[in-house]
């Protein structure tokens, strides 16, 4: 039996939609969150602290790099999804 992919976001409660729609942002940034923990806290415990200091402010530009492209290829996804429908 072939299961039915498709979401109409024209009908029905909107926010249900929604937040299945940014399921895949959401569990991306929590892996990027604890891979940056993660991160921390091997360097943190074999490391100095000088490069632990390193690693947590970059941090914070790598996450919002890797948020760029992540949103970027959900927006690409649906251009093509677009594309293939009509």
């Amino acid at each position: 039996m072939r299961k039915n992919y498709e979401m109409d976001m024209t009908t029905g409660e909107l926010m249900p939609k929604i937040i299945t729609f940014a399921l895949p942002l959401i569990a991306a940034s929590v892996l990027q969150l604890l891979f940056n923990a993660a991160d921390i806290v091997v360097v943190g415990r074999f490391v100095s602290p000088q490069a632990m200091a390193a690693v947590g402010s970059t941090e914070s530009l790598v996450s919002l790099i890797i948020q760029l492209f992540v949103g970027f290829s959900i927006g690409v996804n649906v251009c093509v999804g677009r594309y293939y429908a009509a």
